[in-house]
């Protein structure tokens, strides 16, 4: 990459087509290479490609991405979790954000039934194990679970006292799957 320090607007010529191709953010047209899309313009002389590299760029989850969640439903075979956000990133993401966790993938020892580890409204940290043609996570792995979990009861949040999670406004003790720093990523 060469990037030449220029910023360019959408609609601006930024090489002409018998130099360039036209690349990622650009498009040719009567033989000129335009900008698509406002960023810096990057002109790679060796492939001899126009691109415009983004200030901003979309979030589009990949596999290996680290992600918060909200859990939706929690059935005996699996999670159901709308993405929040990539972990590290304040955009939202641009992709797919409804995911799921298969209960063999949510904890490294064994689970019969996913609604003992996660519940609906926890927010979990979960690892995208797959993008396409759906979006799958794993939790397993001690950085990987709930990072906020919410009484099954009367939905307040809920602290960590030992191994387990207690609420403090009906008294009531749950089981999650938590990750190492529960709750304190939060402060």
């Amino acid at each position: 990459m060469t990037r030449t320090g220029r910023k360019v607007l959408p609609g601006d010529e930024v090489a002409i087509a018998e130099e360039y191709m036209s690349g990622e953010g650009t498009y040719e047209q009567d033989g000129k290479v335009f900008s698509s899309t406002v960023g810096e313009l990057d002109l790679d002389p060796k492939e001899k490609v126009a691109r415009v590299i983004l200030d901003n760029p979309p979030v589009v989850l990949r596999e290996g991405d680290v992600v918060l969640a909200q859990v939706t439903d929690a059935k005996p075979a699996m999670a159901i979790v709308s993405i929040v956000q990539q972990e590290g990133r304040d955009r939202e993401v641009s992709s797919e954000t409804l995911a799921s966790v298969h209960v063999s993938k949510l904890s490294s020892s064994y689970v019969e039934d996913a609604g003992d580890v996660v519940r609906p409204g926890d927010i979990i940290r979960g690892l995208v194990i797959q993008a396409e043609p759906s979006v799958q996570l794993s939790t397993a792995g001690p950085h990987f679970g709930v990072v906020r979990a919410v009484c099954g009861v009367c939905k307040n949040p809920m602290e960590k006292k030992g191994r387990g999670l207690y609420c403090e406004h009906c008294e009531r003790t749950e089981n999650r799957k938590l990750a190492d720093d529960y709750r304190s990523f939060l402060k």
